[in-house]
């Protein structure tokens, strides 16, 4: 039957018959989607059980003891749907197409009535697949032109203000007048045409006056907007290069130990040197920045899967503490992102487990712990930036296997409180490192659901939903560490399908070109790497 990766089930006003109530799960009350069973012959929908039981581990229906591997897939009542007759989902946008509901999931993949966004910059209207091309080519109020006259690319919305376009408006009224003022066989008439056009002539240089007030206005605006972004990145890039900040390097797995040491690569000094060990040997764990102190956050070693912070304090005793605040759960390949003396957490692995949790950790008394959302998949071995208010994630897997690797990107607004699914990535990947430059995601190596290790790097446009790729990296590596100091991206260690990586290196955006840097001092995979200002 055709599923798709939504919770629930299929509601049943989309069916071309009523569907009859025996058909409809008990926990979303809409017709099964993938229907599975507990021992005593309950059913539902395998999304809504599987989401029931994060919390229980009873049947909802007879209380029996029930958990996710003990479900059944219902072959018959699937069969039995799939012969259902179901409409689109974008029947409300258009499409007429009814069919077979073993067909749905093929049909909406290729549907041209899905919705789609505009890729002029600046229009946020969504069109209909099989309209966005005439939209953005004739339609669209921000789709680029040609002036004739100058041959100047213009946004099409703002033509008027271009100064060929009011020439030539210009031009054509004093014809009129010139006409008019040669026209001798009505006076009384021509005096009050004239009257009236030179009015509009009026009229329109005002109008036009304002509409270029108000673009120089914005022009404005974005170039503070711009000048603030290039104060901050040539800020940063400064500190870097001239040593008073440094990139710390903690733990990670070198092939055979779990690693809890540290070190830090100061530019200045163009070299690595060794810091205080952390309290735990921590591989695939998260880390980030609050203040002047440094935070590790969960992983796993040899012996088990990790809850607990650490920090270190680089204007202290340069000695790792174990914070009094705790993860909601011991897990690896999660992601932590600081926000306003809070962290997100997103996703993790435990013992064949999966999460689809963001969470909230309150770093200041009480410590409180809060879940915000579910995310529609799972994730762990994901990336994750935060871009304004929005938290993004991308790729990562559901399981351990490749099969579960996945290629989507959810954006999850923590002012709304409400996660949407945005264009997908060109194809699955999780083991990437990630940065944020510019409102963009950069994708860093990784591994694809072929198993195959790439020196790929992506950016990711979040309000376009566009990607593009940059320069290669000079090494494939997968469970490497990413971080940016200004436009200075930073690459370590990682696993190139063969052996685990101590080599570093580089790229400057402003000439896009990787180039090394010194090795660090210990073979690093799955290491956690953040910037921190130097004791």
């Amino acid at each position: 039957m055709a599923t798709n990766d939504s919770y629930g089930g299929y509601e049943q006003e989309r069916f071309a018959d009523k569907v009859h109530p025996r058909f409809e799960c008990p926990i979303c009350f809409k017709i099964f989607k993938d229907p599975v069973q507990c021992p005593n012959e309950h059913y539902f929908c395998r999304t809504c059980i599987e989401r029931y039981l994060l919390t229980s581990d009873k049947c909802p229906e007879c209380r029996c003891h029930l958990i996710k591997e003990t479900l059944k897939t219902v072959r018959f009542i699937r069969e039995m749907l799939e012969d259902f007759d179901i409409c689109c989902v974008n029947a409300n946008r258009g499409c007429p197409e009814i069919m077979k509901l073993q067909f749905l999931q093929r049909h909406e993949e290729n549907c041209d009535y899905s919705p789609t966004s505009c890729r002029n910059e600046g229009c946020d209207e969504i069109i209909n697949k099989n309209e966005i091309e005439e939209h953005e080519r004739e339609q669209c109020e921000f789709r680029l032109i040609d002036c004739e006259e100058c041959k100047m690319i213009l946004v099409f919305k703002y033509r008027r203000s271009h100064p060929c376009f009011m020439r030539k408006e210009i031009d054509e009224l004093t014809k009129r007048v010139e006409m008019f003022q040669k026209s001798q066989d009505d006076r009384v008439k021509h005096v009050e045409e004239l009257v009236k056009l030179n009015h509009e002539m009026v009229t329109h240089v005002e109008k036009q006056m304002k509409v270029n007030c108000d673009e120089m206005a914005n022009q404005v605006r974005l170039s503070r907007n711009e000048m603030t972004f290039l104060t901050t990145e040539t800020t940063e890039r400064c500190n870097f290069l001239t040593g008073k900040v440094k990139i710390f390097v903690c733990g990670g797995y070198d092939g055979k130990n779990f690693l809890n040491s540290v070190e830090s690569f100061n530019w200045d000094l163009n070299c690595w040197q060794l810091e205080p060990k952390m309290n735990e040997e921590r591989s695939a764990a998260a880390a980030f920045v609050h203040g002047r102190e440094i935070f590790v956050s969960g992983g796993c070693n040899s012996k088990q899967f990790i809850g607990n912070i650490e920090s270190l304090n680089v204007d202290g005793k340069l000695q790792w503490k174990i914070s009094h605040v705790m993860l909601p759960r011991n897990c690896h390949g999660h992601s932590m992102i600081y926000d306003n003396d809070n962290v997100i957490m997103i996703g993790g692995f435990n013992s064949g487990e999966t999460f689809d949790t963001i969470y909230s950790i309150q770093l200041n008394p009480p410590h409180t712990t809060k879940l915000l959302a579910q995310i529609p998949e799972r994730r762990f071995c994901h990336g994750s930036i935060i871009i304004g208010d929005d938290v993004l994630v991308f790729g990562g897997g559901m399981s351990e296997e490749l099969k579960g690797m996945k290629n989507t990107v959810y954006s999850y607004s923590l002012s709304r409180n409400e996660c949407k699914t945005l264009a997908p990535l060109p194809y699955p990947i999780r083991n990437t490192g990630i940065v944020s430059y510019k409102g963009n995601a950069i994708l860093i190596g990784g591994v694809n659901d072929k198993n195959e290790t790439l020196d790929k790097v992506l950016m990711y446009d979040v309000k376009a939903g566009q990607t593009k790729m940059l320069p290669s990296l000079n090494h494939k590596r997968y469970g490497c560490s990413a971080v940016i100091i200004g436009n200075i991206i930073v690459v370590v260690g990682g696993y190139n399908g063969e052996s685990y990586l101590d080599s570093v290196e580089c790229l400057d955006m402003s000439t896009n070109v990787w180039r090394e840097l010194p090795p660090i001092m210990t073979k690093r995979n799955w290491a956690a790497a953040v910037v921190s200002p130097i004791y």
